[in-house]
């Protein structure tokens, strides 16, 4: 959609919604940066499931008294820092708006 169209989209939809452009644009990002917050969650989630624990502790725990084999489990520990760091970059983008 060319800015033109895109820039008419905005307006029009903030006046139907009764609300500033601006405030339709900073309501658009917090509800994007919400639904990606919720997907890495739900990732974080599946890896936890996958050796049954319910927190990233528990998974620690479990690979240094060797309940779950080191790898994949490290592999998947490193995933959970990397989801946990993005979570942290949203909920910074999110106070930002």
């Amino acid at each position: 959609m060319p800015p033109q169209k895109i820039n008419k989209f905005i307006k029009d939809l903030a006046k139907s919604e009764q609300i500033t452009e601006d405030t339709l644009v900073r309501e658009a990002f917090r509800a994007l940066l919400r639904e990606k917050r919720r997907v890495i969650q739900v990732d974080q989630l599946e890896i936890l499931k996958r050796y049954g624990v319910s927190k990233i502790k528990d998974l620690d725990k479990k690979i240094r008294e060797g309940v779950v084999a080191e790898s994949p489990a490290w592999e998947d520990r490193i995933a959970l820092d990397n989801l946990d760091e993005a979570i942290k970059r949203i909920d910074h983008a999110l106070n930002a708006l």
